[in-house]
């Protein structure tokens, strides 16, 4: 058994002396990743002096070793022989556009003309903008009483024919302005069940509270301004508004209600919804927000512009200071060299609606473009079938076939015989340049 024992001890000492002599062997060289281990020292590293680096120390190379590492967001500092960073271009910021001023609204006269402003949150928008128009105005005040989510389909909502008389009687306006419809494609909910938008269903019953509403405003007796819906960047939403101010002109113009017509203020020439366009002062802005269908401030301004000037030209306050009332508000007044007064202003839009009534056909409607010429019209033919009209003989888009001289060989041939297959022709008669006469 001694021996075993001792055989024993013998094996666990070359084991330790091998051990120690690696260990030697290792601390003697330059210390690498390689040596390293993840994980805390355990008995044998500490036993032989093994050490271990930092945590976020791993996997580094060896001349990063050493390095103490940074706190976050700093960078480590550069070594004598590091290249520099690249130095990265900034890309420059597109220019912002300019606030849009906002004017401070004045303190109105205790006997001020009230101008009362119904309908949805695009009427809302509206009068801001009027607000903005008679903000240095003491002798005409703007009541907004506008409901965002309000139009003439959701009556469970608000409804204006009902509520509208309400109104008058508490406000006591001196004109009415409205503006309606935007919150108006949806379904009618009636007693029989609901009525799809677009049916001839829902246009009656759209119609007759559209009526209900016009009568009330009628039998006030106040001046109402009816404002026809904007175009909007859905093109189906911009037909349905489109067909909208066509059943609100109509019923407008039956009460004597003066309708007026934006839609060009907003649109591109052929009609079609633009997000940017000249403001009341010329420069080009942001007139509507990405959603395509509220409005930036200078586009609220703009939708006041329309009825501010029929305001202006029609109720006779003779706001603006002068002999001559400009259609612009942001116009100015000069004396020319003749004495004369004359109205200098901004440059705006060409496409924008002209003062007063809206005229009978509507920017925007479907029908805008006319009739279109009659099927057995040379414009038909050439444009629709692609058939090109019958070329005039002579005419340069002549192109039939007609050699030189055709009816006096088609005439010589008629008096010419052939024999044995030998065409012979007739003797040339006197009077023929170059021939002789034929002698008897």
């Amino acid at each position: 058994m001694w021996p075993d024992v001792v055989m024993l001890v013998r094996i666990l000492r070359a084991f330790v002396a091998l051990i120690l002599v690696s260990a030697a062997l290792l601390s003697a060289t330059e210390p690498s990743v390689a040596q390293y281990r993840r994980g805390p020292a355990g008995f044998l590293d500490r036993l032989f002096g093994i050490e271990r680096p930092p945590p976020d120390q791993f996997l580094m190379p060896p001349e990063d070793v050493g390095r103490r590492r940074q706190p976050s967001g700093q960078r480590p500092p550069r070594q004598s022989g590091d290249q520099p960073p690249p130095v990265r271009k900034k890309r420059p910021a597109a220019p912002a556009e300019p606030i849009y001023p906002a004017l401070e609204i004045q303190p109105k006269n205790p006997d001020a003309r009230k101008v009362l402003v119904v309908g949805d949150f695009v009427a809302g928008g509206l009068a801001w903008g009027l607000d903005q128009a008679f903000a240095e105005e003491p002798r005409l005040a703007v009541i907004d009483q506008s409901d965002g989510p309000s139009g003439f389909v959701r009556d469970d909502h608000l409804d204006w024919a009902a509520k509208i008389g309400e109104k008058l009687d508490a406000e006591k306006p001196d004109m009415v302005v409205v503006l309606m419809g935007a919150n108006d494609r949806q379904q009618i909910k009636t007693a029989d069940g609901r009525l799809s938008p677009g049916t001839p269903e829902w246009q009656k019953a759209y119609q007759q509270r559209v009526e209900r509403f016009l009568l009330a405003l009628k039998v006030y007796g106040k001046p109402v301004y009816w404002v026809g819906a904007p175009p909007l960047r859905s093109s189906d939403a911009s037909a349905d508004m489109a067909q909208l101010n066509t059943l609100f002109k109509v019923r407008a113009d039956a009460v004597g209600a003066h309708f007026i017509d934006v839609w060009d203020g907003f649109a591109d020439e052929s009609g079609k919804f633009i997000a940017r366009g000249p403001d009341v002062d010329g420069q080009m802005r942001n007139l509507r927000l990405s959603d395509g269908i509220n409005f930036s401030k200078a586009g609220k301004r703009k939708l006041a512009f329309f009825v501010e000037r029929d305001i202006r030209q029609d109720s006779g306050l003779g706001l603006p200071m002068s002999a001559i009332t400009p259609t612009n508000p942001n116009a100015a007044t000069e004396i020319g060299p003749d004495g004369k007064e004359r109205q200098v202003g901004p440059v705006v839009s060409l496409t924008d609606p002209d003062p007063g009534a809206a005229s009978a056909k509507l920017a925007g409607a479907a029908d805008q473009a006319g009739p279109g010429p009659a099927a057995d019209s040379l414009q038909y033919k050439l444009t629709v079938k692609g058939e090109a009209p019958a070329a005039k003989p002579g005419r340069v888009d002549d192109f039939a076939w007609k050699p030189p001289h055709a009816e006096d060989d088609s005439a010589a041939s008629s008096s010419s015989s052939i024999v044995d297959g030998i065409v012979i022709l007739p003797a040339p008669t006197a009077g023929v340049r170059g021939m002789a006469p034929a002698v008897e």
